[in-house]
């Protein structure tokens, strides 16, 4: 008989029949990798698409509501936790797979209504905002799912005793699809030279408005700006749109409605609103 030593099975494998402690350890292991590896998408999504516009435009104060671009991606990275603990807490696949859509979805809502600014009114800005996010919410079951899989995954490597060097691969590559999807939230480049522009154009007009008003670039001079610049405040952040510019229906002239976009800059008390008729037009500018 053969009595030469062979490799041992690990805890898990020796059990045919795994106890409930052991379910237990291993359901506990399944949702709170599900909570880690959410939060890693969410980071991974969230950082890209709120410094992705930055990179291409050094210099440009972008407005990112609510907590700025660091900010909000720890914010994604919650959401995600928050998701991937959905997705995994549940012992059956499809009931998770069911929740974290659903709680995406409403998470991907409620993001596109805060990054809509506050010159829409709540009709319009919940219409609007579901019109726009339909899309992503479709987009992120398939990524729910592949969550949901790569944690189960996860859990069945740990019990095998796989390396953890080889069970990152899966997650390492997954949060690579999420950072490559997020790289297309980088504006067009006319909307990048559009918010270039205004940079410009508002610098100009807040370095000579006190000394030589006159002087004001020709779009700060229209009937519709009023009180410019706003008393102290010399700051402001940029947000460019091609949405609902029906609001700032005095500065749209009755032609190419379709190249229509605007670029709004939001002071703290104060909005200068930058309508561009053509994408090489200059401005026409109001305040509100």
């Amino acid at each position: 008989m053969d009595h030469r030593a062979r490799p041992r099975p690990s805890t898990w494998a020796q059990a045919t029949a795994p106890t409930p402690q052991m379910m237990r350890a291993l359901e506990t292991r399944r949702y709170l990798t599900g909570l880690l590896l959410g939060a890693a998408l969410g980071f991974s999504y969230g950082f890209v698409a709120q410094f992705v516009n930055q990179l291409a435009l050094p210099g440009v104060p972008l407005h990112q509501p609510p907590l700025g671009p660091l900010g909000n991606s720890l914010l994604s990275a919650l959401a995600g936790a928050a998701l991937g603990f959905l997705t995994t807490r549940p012992n059956s696949t499809a009931r998770g797979i069911f929740l974290g859509s659903t709680a995406s979805a409403a998470a991907i809502v409620v993001s596109t209504l805060l990054g809509l600014g506050g010159l829409l009114n709540l009709s319009t800005a919940l219409v609007l905002g579901a019109i726009l996010s339909a899309p992503l919410a479709w987009l992120a079951v398939p990524v729910i799912a592949l969550l949901r899989w790569v944690t189960d995954r996860q859990v069945d490597a740990f019990r095998s005793n796989v390396p953890l060097l080889i069970r990152l691969r899966a997650p390492v590559a997954l949060a690579l699809v999420m950072a490559a999807l997020a790289a297309f939230t980088l504006l067009p480049a006319t909307g990048r030279d559009q918010l270039i522009h205004t940079h410009a154009l508002l610098q100009n007009g807040l370095s000579v408005a006190q000394s030589d008003p006159a002087s004001l670039p020709a779009p700060l001079r229209g009937p519709l700006m009023r009180d410019f610049p706003p008393a102290g405040e010399r700051s402001y952040t940029l947000e460019w749109t091609k949405y609902d510019l029906d609001r700032f229906i005095d500065l749209r002239p009755s032609s190419t409605y379709d190249q229509h976009a605007a670029v709004i800059a939001h002071f703290t008390d104060y909005t200068v609103v930058c309508l561009y008729p053509r994408p090489e037009s200059e401005p026409n500018c109001g305040t509100y």
